[in-house]
């Protein structure tokens, strides 16, 4: 789950250069592209009246800082909310605050209708809107995808579709995220089920994950048994409180800066028995398999890793790993673990201080 801050800075990028800026008051700020209106037409009111939540807003014809005004709102202003909801985002600057939104259809208390940013509404929109007014049209709509499947679920097939859908969500909500302020996270977490959000204090921002236990009630009524094995190997991998995190139970984290395998401990080994118990739910659950595997296999061979027990530990491990016949361990995965045990062997390239930092060294 951990994502590179190279590709995360290049999306940032992409989306300040193609999303509108405004700033409040100056609602009138440069914008690099004009979007069309949307939905536009005069609508009957679907929801209850909001208010303008800062000093001064002017309100548009399209969802566009560059189209035409059509007033000025002020704090306090009663606002309908229509129903249409734009399905591009725009920067707002408020305050020290910057939000990447849509725009809300609204009709004014003098029966204006017009555009404003969702930013500028104070208080709680309603249910329907309030995930689209958050992270905008698009993936409000991927996200409400997600929940209908979530409370529909019954097969095991559809158990484990759905949490293949939750893991996707986390990845762009997390992506999303980067942008807006701090305490919208908590607001989008608790719209949607079985989804968990953490700052990450090494990673600077907050991050999307799955709560699992949330699916162990589908899971137990389901015939078939591997949505409940999969579970079982998610609670193996995020033993703490069966919620994802950046590090698996392979890992340890020491500090913000310092994280540690825990080869040597027999973790690896573990899991790899796990594996080998799913082998007859990989029709259903194979992906879902196959990326644990890919974690752990990575932890046993990628040469930058830190090892929190001694080396000899680390090299028992993995040959008592090689000595055995896990089924999920493919010819190139068996491969790997030789070529990076005999790298570890090799007393003459092999780091030391790399190993055993469990003795504080």
């Amino acid at each position: 789950m951990k994502r590179g801050f190279f590709l995360l800075s290049i999306i940032c990028s992409l989306l300040i250069l193609s999303c509108g800026e405004a700033a409040v008051p100056d609602a009138a700020a440069g914008m690099e592209e004009k979007p069309n209106s949307e939905d536009s037409g005069k609508t009957s009111p679907a929801y209850p009246a909001v208010e303008l939540g800062v000093p001064l807003f002017q309100i548009r014809e399209a969802p566009d800082v560059e189209s035409l005004g059509l007033g000025n709102l002020q704090k306090g202003d009663l606002l309908e909310l229509l129903g249409p909801v734009s399905a591009h985002t725009t920067r707002l600057t408020i305050g020290e605050k910057t939000f990447y939104q849509p725009w809300l259809l609204v009709r004014t208390e003098a029966g204006t209708e017009g555009w404003v940013h969702a930013a500028v509404i104070a208080g709680e929109i309603p249910e329907g809107l309030r995930l689209k007014a958050l992270i905008g049209k698009e993936l409000a709509q991927e996200a409400e995808r997600y929940d209908q499947a979530f409370q529909e679920m019954e097969e095991a097939a559809s158990v484990v579709r759905t949490i293949r859908q939750a893991h996707q969500l986390c990845e762009q909500l997390t992506l999303v995220m980067q942008l807006q302020p701090p305490d919208m996270a908590s607001e989008v977490a608790r719209l949607l089920p079985a989804l968990s959000v953490s700052w990450v204090a090494s990673a600077g921002s907050w991050h999307f994950y799955v709560d699992y236990k949330a699916f162990s009630m589908a899971a137990r009524r389901s015939e078939s048994s591997a949505d409940e094995a999969l579970l079982e190997l998610f609670y193996a991998a995020y033993p703490v409180d069966s919620i994802g995190y950046l590090y698996p139970a392979w890992k340890l984290e020491v500090d913000n800066r310092s994280v540690f395998s825990l080869l040597g401990k027999g973790v690896h080994t573990s899991f790899l028995n796990r594996l080998d118990q799913t082998k007859h739910h990989r029709d259903i659950a194979g992906p879902e398999i196959e990326q644990l595997k890919a974690l752990l296999i990575n932890d046993m061979t990628e040469p930058t890793v830190l090892y929190w027990e001694a080396r000899e530990k680390v090299l028992q491990e993995l040959e008592s790993i090689l000595d055995n016949t896990f089924t999920v361990l493919t010819t190139s995965d068996t491969l790997a673990l030789h070529q990076r045990l005999m790298g570890l062997r090799d007393t003459a390239i092999t780091d030391e201080r790399r190993f055993n930092f469990r003795a504080g060294l």
